[in-house]
């Protein structure tokens, strides 16, 4: 019988971080639809702070995630220093998303560090994906997923310089935004790369995941 490597409480960290982070996502969108903030007299409103705290608890759920997958891959060296590169990024995340809803750093200095930490991320998903797939420990969607998203990420750089730079060569206020839409498209397969690990089945000897104690 197939079984997944999260059965036990990484299952559902994994669960919880993709659900929180498909509503944090969602949020943002709703935040630059109504927020306009390309515009001269950008609009307020909860979606912005809402995602700003549901980021921060989707990534609290991740390091578990990420400390599970290390252990299940811990006999692949390439795994083992992602495992580290992603459990450094996410609790980058973490305190930088903690300081900007304290008021400790304004949005002005966190969004550069912050973003490049989330970027992080998406990286180790897609290189603990193909660990996942030399190692037969991760089903076959996972780690294809989990590819894609980390090649996403410089088409989605691509185009958000390309509407950056329209915007400020051209003063058309909202092409940076439109620019923005394919690095949304892989903002979101990232938690819904989370999601797939709690919900995929996985080969029957991944269970140690599950049970640190079977070995």
């Amino acid at each position: 019988m197939r079984t997944n490597p999260f059965r036990t409480p990484p299952r559902w960290w994994a669960a919880a971080s993709g659900a929180i982070g498909l509503i944090a996502n969602a949020f943002l969108v709703l935040f630059y639809l109504t927020a306009q903030p390309w515009t001269d007299h950008p609009g307020d409103g909860w979606f912005g702070p809402a995602n700003d705290v549901l980021v921060l608890i989707q990534y609290l759920a991740l390091v578990p995630v990420v400390l599970g997958l290390g252990r299940l891959m811990a006999g692949d060296a390439r795994a083992r220093v992602w495992t580290g590169i992603g459990l450094v990024a996410a609790v980058a995340v973490i305190v930088l998303q903690a300081l900007l809803i304290t008021g400790a750093m304004p949005f002005e200095s966190q969004v550069v560090p912050v973003s490049l930490s989330a970027v992080l991320t998406m990286c180790w998903a897609g290189a603990i994906s193909a660990a996942g797939t030399r190692t037969g420990a991760l089903p076959g969607a996972v780690a294809r997923l989990g590819r894609v998203v980390v090649i996403g990420l410089p088409i989605a750089a691509g185009a958000f310089g390309l509407g950056a730079l329209i915007t400020v060569a051209s003063g058309v206020s909202w092409a940076w935004a439109a620019g923005g839409i394919p690095g949304i498209v892989v903002w979101t397969l990232f938690p819904v790369w989370t999601l797939l690990l709690a919900t995929a089945p996985s080969r029957p000897r991944d269970r140690s995941i599950a049970d640190p104690g079977r070995r």
